[in-house]
């Protein structure tokens, strides 16, 4: 039986790291890249190997059979057929974390268990839109892998008191003085794991903390007074419908219609004499390009 969803929502912060901090980072973002590849590769083997066993080709003929004739009892049967087969090639979750647990004591010093588990558990959902969607599983080539992620705020990534912990790195978090916001999400709710984020903004590679906090976020308050930033009215909607050029507003009470961005400029008088302009001194400099009727003709560029 599968558990339920529970609500949640992230809060995410810029780490403030040194250079040296920062080589470690992306070092051990690389060697999760590479972990992924591993555990792919081995997956997609397997895969390919279950697909050449003529016991799993003849039960996804029973299968396919037994959903045309919309027989439940033999539908049944044979799915869990396909699973016991899908199992002995080692294709399942837990068996991947499995896997990867023989690679993942190559580099205990940089990625621990809890990580490497989540990277499998990634690769998985890689593996299930393969064996049930037909999809094409894909592999993360260099700088490709931007987070990774444990598996609760106990091992692993952690965070505590503003500090992000992971295999001996003690990494300082950015939290803004008036962040009303993210104060009361750390104070009223609880963490349930961390995820780190690897950006590239300007051709510089920057690093932040994404945390996973259980429940419903906190409504958003005004710093400067404490008071809330919007208003919630119960069980009243709103329609919006945005256009390339305008907005319109339905509620209960009101209708209106915005133009968006009314400040900028139209120029669409002046584009279209620039465009017949260049459209004369195309056929001026191209004249054996065209036809008597104006028409271009085809197979010709023109300068």
């Amino acid at each position: 039986m599968t558990k339920g969803k529970k609500d949640c929502f992230v809060i995410e912060l810029k780490l403030l790291i040194d250079t040296w901090q920062k080589d470690i980072l992306l070092k051990r973002f690389e060697i999760a890249r590479t972990l992924y590849n591993i555990t792919l590769s081995y997956a997609v083997k397997q895969y390919t190997l279950m697909q050449e066993s003529k016991h799993y080709r003849k039960q996804l003929r029973c299968y396919q059979k037994a959903k045309k004739s919309n027989d439940t009892k033999e539908l049944k049967q044979t799915a869990n057929e396909l699973d016991t087969i899908r199992q002995s090639f080692g294709l399942s979750e837990y068996q991947l974390h499995a896997y990867i647990k023989k690679h993942q004591h190559n580099y205990k010093k940089h990625i621990d268990s809890n990580t490497s588990q989540k990277i499998a558990s990634t690769v998985w959902k890689a593996v299930q839109d393969v064996l049930f969607k037909g999809s094409k599983a894909h592999f993360k080539r260099y700088g490709m892998l931007h987070s990774v992620e444990g598996k609760s705020n106990k091992a692993g990534i952690r965070f505590k008191e503003n500090i992000v912990y992971w295999n001996g790195l003690t990494l300082s978090v950015r939290i803004r003085k008036q962040d009303l916001f993210v104060k009361e999400s750390l104070a009223l709710h609880t963490i349930k794991y961390c995820r780190l984020v690897k950006k590239e903004i300007r051709g510089i590679h920057t690093f932040y903390v994404q945390l996973v906090m259980e429940g419903i976020p906190p409504i958003k308050r005004i710093p400067s007074t404490g008071a809330f930033r919007h208003s919630y009215q119960k069980q009243k909607r709103v329609g919006i419908d945005i256009g390339p050029s305008t907005i319109a507003v339905v509620s209960e009470e009101t209708v209106f219609m915005q133009q968006l961005a009314p400040e900028v400029p139209l120029l669409e008088k002046q584009k279209r004499h620039l465009l017949r302009k260049l459209d004369r001194s195309r056929r001026s400099t191209n004249p054996n390009n065209f036809k008597k009727d104006g028409t271009i003709k085809h197979g010709v560029k023109l300068r």
